[in-house]
């Protein structure tokens, strides 16, 4: 098992540090780091969670997280059955920006740029028109290095600087619970629902994965997560639900069954508190 807080010096020798990469599946721990980091998407499919926001991503996701800022990609079941033939395609960017020096950060030219820094360090996730120019950004960044490096990362952060085509991941009063004793325990967890949220997923079994009473697990998750677990599973199921209200051959019944819940009147509860509307409502925007 890997360190919950990943040290990236041994690879970050220099201010930017940017790779591609191409693997069946991603199995990377939920982590933070002393960096910056941008993640593009370009072929998976899965579950991210960054912080205490827990979304699905799929091909063209584009995120930017700040400094020990948790997070974990899960990719969907299909990845890691051993005769798939799925893979992943990426472009991670790691980055420092201790060479900017007090003067310039304070200065009143750059006020634009240190809010988009408040919010990269909540995680933010990059859309529309400035995701594509973003696209363009990084692989150009990809081919270069030394100054012109230096000067395409700033490119990239002066453009998100100027747009509203981002949101922010996590919630505003989000700090990192989290510390190396937690490593093992919290992966446990979060592998048991990830592997198990289409099935029956009990807390009783949670408890038992983290070594600890079912009244102090419940507590302790709440701490690490700022969710219930109930919340948290639902979250995943109800955002697994959502892709699968994208196949026209599936009923809103067999949806329900398939993301894990027991009954229909439950889903429909749940879909509509986390989507904020009704399945029926979402397939019928879907068609629209």
């Amino acid at each position: 098992m890997q360190p919950l807080l990943i040290e990236t010096k041994t690879v970050l020798q220099h201010s930017i540090f940017i790779k591609e990469v191409h693997v069946k599946n991603l199995n990377n721990p939920l982590h933070f780091h002393n960096e910056y980091e941008m993640v593009l998407i370009n072929t998976s499919s899965g579950r991210r969670i960054v912080g205490d926001s827990i979304e699905d991503f799929s091909a063209g996701d584009l995120v930017l997280m700040g400094p020990n800022l948790p997070h974990v990609m899960y990719n969907d079941k299909e990845y890691y059955e051993p005769e798939s033939d799925r893979e992943v395609k990426a472009i991670v960017t790691y980055f420092r920006l201790d060479w900017l020096n007090e003067e310039f950060v304070n200065s009143n030219e750059v006020t634009q740029f240190n809010e988009l820094l408040k919010d990269i360090n909540r995680g933010i996730r990059v859309y529309g028109r400035s995701q594509k120019q973003v696209v363009r950004l990084l692989n150009k960044l990809l081919q270069s290095t030394g100054l012109k490096r230096i000067i395409n990362l700033l490119h990239i952060l002066n453009l998100l600087s100027e747009t509203k085509e981002y949101k922010c991941l996590a919630s505003v009063g989000y700090s990192n619970p989290h510390n190396q004793k937690d490593v093992q325990r919290i992966n446990r967890v979060y592998n048991y629902i990830m592997n198990n949220f289409a099935e029956e997923i009990t807390l009783k079994n949670a408890s038992m994965l983290a070594n600890m009473t079912t009244s102090a697990f419940c507590k302790y998750f709440k701490t690490q997560t700022q969710k219930t677990f109930t919340q948290f599973v639902n979250e995943v199921r109800i955002g697994y639900a959502c892709k699968l209200l994208y196949n026209d051959n599936l009923s809103i019944s067999q949806v329900c069954f398939q993301c894990g819940f027991n009954n229909l009147t439950n889903f429909n509860r749940n879909f509509k508190h986390y989507a904020k509307v009704s399945p029926s409502d979402f397939k019928k925007n879907l068609s629209i």
